[in-house]
């Protein structure tokens, strides 16, 4: 048996506050938006200029409809200016009708605007029509998932597609094991607002989507780990991509306010603040950009030991579960740049989010 060290997980979402911190590295990510009121309009509307694509889960549509007037419109004559919503996908039973109409309006442009059944928009893309609405009879699943699940499609044809464009180009390279590209990430936007049952639900799809362990992984060096098993449930797709873990890409939940996202099982090494000054956007602001101070760390499957460091109250080995003892309210120190958070089963792990005026 091996007695190397588990590997650990890096995480550094700070780009999703300000892109500048990527310093031009590429970041993938599709947006999802859910069925309740967007706040912090400015950091919406910047992952939405941002990301590869936007689906709105049915009535996630109604909520982007009533800050349309926030959306900025394409200059004069130019077609193609402030991205356009690209998806509506569900049940379609929330979708308002002058929701829908007026999105119809604004993809007319294209004249590529269709409507359909889900089996007829499977290999649907972004790229190759600007504007769907994919109606999904299925009453098994929730909106949250079936956009989810349209993300990652999407995601994967991208991803299939570079890696045919590289092979032409590269035909006498082979692709060594291992070396196999993650998936886009996805933000679901306007989560944990609203009914108690409804932000439960979120939670227990946000789990769902990234329970399963990266199994084909064996050396340390990886920064993916994980450890223990996950079954096929509700909103898990079945296909033959490396689907475990976060090889299928991270997931995170944010309202504007806060920023939600599942640890695995094993060690996280979590980046709340832009690395060094340096690295500040604004050279002559001396507080680096970083999250609030407010954490919280709640177990979600079964009772976990956390050891933490960076964070006011650490905490070694110590044993939490729903009817004992939950870490909440916990804050960022201020000279911490990084949280450490071990952990013996899957946690979800909150920050809080600047509100912008």
């Amino acid at each position: 048996m091996s007695s190397a060290e588990p590997p650990i997980t890096e995480w550094d979402p700070t780009p999703i506050l300000d892109e500048r911190l990527l310093r031009g590295k590429p970041y993938r990510f599709s947006l999802v938006i859910l069925n309740q009121p967007i706040h912090n309009v400015p950091l919406f509307l910047d992952l939405w200029r941002r990301a590869t694509v936007r689906i709105a889960a049915d009535g996630g549509a109604n909520r982007v409809y009533a800050i349309r007037d926030h959306l900025p419109p394409p200059p004069p004559g130019v077609a193609q200016g402030f991205p356009r919503l690209d998806f509506i996908v569900g049940d379609l039973d929330s979708l308002q009708d002058e929701t829908k109409a007026w999105f119809l309006s604004q993809w007319s442009d294209s004249n590529k605007t269709t409507e359909s059944g889900a089996d007829a928009d499977a290999n649907a893309d972004a790229d190759a029509c600007p504007g769907q609405i994919i109606y999904i009879d299925d009453q098994d699943s929730a909106d949250f998932a079936k956009a989810v699940k349209h993300a990652r499609e999407l995601a994967r044809r991208r991803r299939r597609s570079r890696h045919a464009s590289r092979r032409e180009q590269r035909l006498e390279a082979e692709k060594e094991e291992g070396e196999e590209e993650n998936g886009d990430d996805i933000i679901c936007y306007s989560g944990l607002g609203g009914r108690v049952d409804q932000a439960m639900s979120q939670l227990h799809h946000l789990y769902l989507f990234q329970q399963r362990r990266q199994r084909r992984q064996s050396s340390a060096s990886s920064p993916e780990g994980g450890g223990g098993g996950g079954g096929e449930n509700e909103g898990e797709e079945k296909d033959d991509d490396n689907n475990n873990g976060y090889a299928s890409g991270r997931m995170y939940l944010t309202n504007g306010e806060s920023l939600t996202f599942v640890l695995l099982a094993g060690q996280h090494h979590i980046r709340i603040r832009s690395i060094s000054r340096q690295h500040n956007p604004n050279p002559n602001n001396s507080k680096p950009l970083a999250f609030g101070k407010h954490v919280g760390i709640i177990p979600l499957a079964g009772p976990s030991e956390l050891t933490t460091r960076g964070l006011q109250w650490d905490v070694s080995r110590w044993r939490t579960a729903f009817g004992e003892r939950l870490s909440t309210s916990n804050h960022t120190t201020a000279g911490a740049d990084v949280v450490e958070v071990e952990t013996s089963r899957d946690v979800l792990f909150t920050i809080d989010v600047p509100v912008s005026d």
